[in-house]
């Protein structure tokens, strides 16, 4: 008789070399046995030898896991038996069999270092071979088309295997040992290059192809390049005639910014400022784009963020990012997303030259992209003593992993389709969210088609079925309007319509495990969400238990004139905020300067005022939203005038005001609140009249960051009066305006100083991209009878 162990373990355990990482390690033990894929479920191993070296091989297994694994559960049955195993092998995969757990991919992973000095050797294979990988890189996610990770599974099956790299795979001793994207020069995809007339243009290289492509756009050229997860639009960040046309060619791209990739942290450095917590993640294996602040000897053409304090900037994370940036005299880039906005990234060859018709160059490769995969967008803010990660966009490098749910619902799955902006759906499996890649904004129909896309990956790969649907209540929203379609075609019988505001509060008590028999209190600060009343919420303060929050205070209510014309114009929504304090004469002399700003100047100005004078808004024009305010703010002070991207005045009046951190001589201005009934009212309006008054002694910039202060310091005061009256001590912060670092700092600093525990969204977006995760977590504890 024999001593043999049976482990199952899951989690990140396949896509990252575990099974050959299991192989060596039993080869080096000198155990016999296998180890095998079981999907969805994990891995199995099974082992035999003495006690003693069983012990060991378990210990070891946890203590030299490779980099990326992440055990989940990790169970050992010991046995004994009269049957023995020859050696130790890598089983074929099962997806029939049943593990212990929940396993899932590894997200797409940047080129490794042993990888990249080969791009850089004399090895004729893979230097200068822009898809070099190994088991510890590359993409993962945007080219699995099924659960177990093999070969087959993948679109590496169109590039069968050279000889020499088939003897890669099969080594146990080569870091490609059973590495599902292993290819070369010989046997892997290709990068060609097209002209603005789809001619191709012939090289006798990849490198070649590469300092061509280098050279033209240090010459001011335009270049489509097809990357890991979708299609970048490259030019150079120096040249302002280069950019303003690729602003044109692009219809809304007039103001909004432009991504960036530097050759390296110390090129990087020469422009923006980068502290510890930005440097670590900007090094990653993640690569995202990290929103820096802007340096004093920034040098890049205004062009690339036209009006922003900070800059968005990555890192090379492919092999062709690389090689370009190499070739480069100048050491960044632009990399843009190459499809319009609104519209899914562009990844067929024929879509790209067809749709980019203003482009000078292609560099396109033959590899099919499965999944769309946008780069994630991340900014570092200081919270009180502590950094704090704030998505703006969740996606490469961190799907398709996971977030833990405090509650477990079983052999049941739910989906969160999210609202309708900044979309990212969300599947439920257990105690497992998985959240898609980005979506982005659904008004379109083929970005709808690529949501029920990306939903039917993911229950593909985790081979599941949806049992029910919790969506926004929104009744103009297309993944609203059509849900009864969306539920049809996923064959499931019931949906749920959740606030909007309450799933962001419910998304930061998911990430943040908070009891759901414990009472909080929620701050969801946004630019639209449709209210339970019919009206535009974004200012909202809610107490009770998650599954049952009660709205108790927001912003006054006030007009938008025209709808999402004072969205546009956000002088219109300055115009209603003062009417509430002035006459319509007075109102018309304080806004008589900012009427150019209008399109029909004077007379428009004149329509809104009787408009506001007449009253008898409908209920969709009528808002509590913290966004929209910032706006009116953004407007009084001359910051921004005609929002031409999401938050644009708002983004741009922060931008403008983190230059007064240091300063103590700010004005001192103050937003009063009321409490009628227990319902609390934070008295925005009021704010204008002591603006008004010192507005000519204080620059554009002390008076922003004073009413930014303002309306943190008074938000803090009403949730700790809450917390006192209610005995309520966790304090939830979300919504899109959660990412403003002067408000959200103002609001943690003054509870933190009366010993409140404050919770934010750190591992979704605190804006829409993070909504359809606190549907989903509502729906769960809605659907379990024990909350």
């Amino acid at each position: 008789m024999v001593n043999v162990i049976e482990i199952l373990v899951s989690g990140i355990v396949q896509g990252i070399g575990y099974r050959p990482f299991v192989y060596n390690l039993a080869k080096e033990l000198d155990l016999k046995g296998n180890v095998q894929n079981l999907g969805d479920a994990g891995v199995k191993i099974i082992v035999q030898g003495s006690k003693e070296t069983l012990s060991r091989f378990v210990k070891q297994l946890k203590e030299k896991k490779p980099k990326l694994c992440i055990y989940e559960s990790f169970q050992v049955n010991w046995e004994t038996t009269s049957s023995l195993f020859e050696s130790f092998e890598i089983a074929k995969s099962s997806s029939q069999s049943k593990g212990v757990g929940f396993s899932y991919l590894p997200p797409d992973v940047s080129i490794c270092k042993e990888c990249l000095q080969e791009l850089e050797s004399e090895e004729r294979r893979r230097a200068d071979y822009p898809f070099n990988s190994c088991v510890d890189c590359g993409p993962r996610y945007t080219v699995i088309e099924q659960i177990p990770y093999d070969r087959p599974n993948t679109v590496m099956t169109d590039f069968p295997f050279c000889s020499e790299c088939d003897n890669d795979y099969k080594n146990s001793d080569d870091r490609r040992f059973h590495a599902q994207t292993t290819c070369c020069i010989d046997c892997g995809p290709t990068y060609s290059v097209y002209s603005s007339n789809n001619e191709e243009i012939s090289f006798s290289s990849q490198k070649e192809l590469v300092i061509f492509i280098a050279k033209e756009i240090e010459d001011g050229k335009i270049v489509a390049i097809k990357g890991i997860g979708g299609t970048h639009l490259a030019c150079s960040t120096l040249n302002d005639e280069v950019l303003i046309k690729l602003r044109e060619a692009k219809g809304k791209r007039k103001y909004k910014p432009f991504a960036i990739m530097g050759r390296n942290v110390e090129v990087i450095k020469k422009f923006a400022n980068l502290n510890s917590e930005e440097e670590t993640l900007l090094t990653s294996f993640r690569k995202p784009i990290i929103l820096l602040e802007r340096n004093k000897d920034y040098y890049l053409s205004e062009w690339v963020a036209p009006g922003l304090h900070n800059v968005g900037v990555m890192l090379p994370y492919a092999g062709i990012h690389y090689m370009l940036l190499k070739e480069m005299k100048e050491p960044t880039v632009v990399m843009t997303s190459a499809n319009p906005s609104n519209y899914p990234m562009f990844i067929d060859n024929k879509e790209i030259k067809e749709k980019l018709d203003y482009i000078d160059y292609f560099l396109l490769h033959n590899r099919r992209i499965y999944q769309r995969n946008d780069d994630s967008v991340i900014r570092i803010n200081k919270l009180g003593e502590k950094f704090s990660t704030k998505f703006l966009r969740r996606s490469r490098g961190w799907v398709p992993e996971p977030l833990l749910s405090s509650i477990d619902i079983g052999s049941s799955t739910y989906l969160g389709i999210g609202a309708e902006m900044h979309l990212i759906p969300s599947l439920m499996k257990g105690s497992k969210i998985i959240p898609t890649q980005h979506i982005g904004t659904v008004t379109l129909l083929e970005t709808y088609e690529y949501m029920l896309d990306a939903i039917e990956h993911i229950l593909k790969l985790y081979k599941t079925k949806i049992d029910a649907i919790a969506y926004d209540m929104h009744p103009q929203y297309l993944t609203s309007t059509n849900i009864e379609e969306i539920a049809a075609k996923f064959n499931v019988e019931e949906c749920f319509a959740f606030q909007h505001h309450e799933a962001h509060i419910a998304s930061v008590a998911l990430e943040n495990k908070i009891n759901p028999e414990e009472e909080v209190i929620g701050l969801a600060l946004d630019g639209t969400g449709y209210g339970r009343d019919g009206t535009i919420w974004g200012g909202e303060i809610f107490t009770g238990l998650i599954s049952r929050l009660e709205r108790v205070g927001h912003l006054e209510q006030y007009t938008l004139p025209g709808g999402d014309l004072a969205v546009k114009y956000p002088v219109r929504t300055l115009i209603s905020l003062l009417s509430h304090t002035y006459s319509i004469d007075e109102l018309i002399t304080i806004v008589k300067p900012l009427a150019k700003h209008l399109p029909r100047g004077r007379d428009e100005l004149e329509f809104i005022t009787k408009q506001i004078d007449k009253g008898n808004f409908p209920k969709g024009f009528m808002t509590t939203s913290s966004g929209r305010f910032l706006d009116a703010i953004s407007s009084f002070l001359g910051i921004c005038q005609e929002q031409t991207y999401e938050g644009e005045p708002a983004i741009r009046l922060e931008g403008l005001s983190l230059s007064e951190r240091k300063n103590s001589d700010l004005p001192k201005l103050s937003i009063p609140y009321s409490n009628k009934n227990g319902l609390y009212e934070l008295e925005v309006s009021k704010i204008f009249p002591d603006l008004i008054d010192v507005r000519g002694k204080f620059k554009k910039s002390e008076l922003g960051f004073a009413v930014q202060q303002a309306f943190g310091r008074s938000l803090a005061e009403i949730t700790n009066e809450l917390s006192n009256d209610k005995g309520i001590e966790n304090i939830l912060i979300s919504g899109g305006v959660s990412l403003n670092s002067i408000i959200i700092d103002e609001i943690v600093k003054k509870l933190s100083l009366n010993q409140k525990k404050v919770f934010t969204n750190e591992k979704v977006s605190p804006g829409d991209g993070g909504i359809s995760v606190g549907q989903i977590y509502m729906l769960a504890l809605q659907q379990s009878k024990d909350y």
